[in-house]
């Protein structure tokens, strides 16, 4: 409980040092995934953190390049009478954007991206016959998000967003 505590304490004097007059913003995001894909079937989001540098600055809109990195953990409950697996999964995104400007809702800022996602797999597990078994495998492909941020203070914003990934599937072992 500490280490989430710390963590906690850690992540929210990054976001107070970095935020919306800045340049740059340290982002600490929940990744949650749904719908019919392979991330979402077999294993749940722990962590997402990015960092965004704002490149451009205009009267309707800002223009930038962030990148973020998220992990997850192979979720055993999710197959039905399979061995136990352990295994996890990093993604590296990066990505440029643009952020809107709204006079009527200054504090709403509405953004579009687009980038690369790199999904890297790792599964370790036993065999029928007792033998260790590894597994390294990686995905990529084209990455297009929608989101919308809400200034809560000059150095602090909520955000939600939707990444759609276009995957073409590689094994490597």
């Amino acid at each position: 409980m500490f280490k989430y505590f710390l963590f906690l304490l850690m992540m929210m004097t990054w976001l107070l040092s970095f935020g919306q007059v800045s340049k740059f913003s340290i982002e600490a995001n929940f990744p949650y995934t749904f719908g019919d894909n392979f991330v979402d079937e077999g294993y749940n989001g722990v962590a997402d953190l990015g960092l965004k540098y704002r490149c451009a600055a205009y009267s309707a809109f800002d223009l930038g390049a962030s990148l973020n990195i998220g992990a997850f953990l192979r979720d055993n409950s999710k197959f039905d009478g399979s061995p136990v697996v352990n295994g996890n999964a990093v993604i590296f995104q990066p990505k440029i954007y643009a952020s809107f400007k709204l006079e009527a809702y200054p504090q709403l800022h509405p953004m579009v991206g687009l980038g690369y996602s790199i999904f890297a797999f790792h599964i370790n597990s036993e065999n029928f016959a007792g033998a260790d078994f590894q597994e390294n495998s990686s995905d990529d492909g084209v990455n297009i998000n929608a989101a919308i941020a809400y200034d809560v203070s000059e150095k602090m914003f909520l955000q939600v967003q939707y990444d759609y990934c276009s995957i073409k599937r590689t094994k490597r072992s």
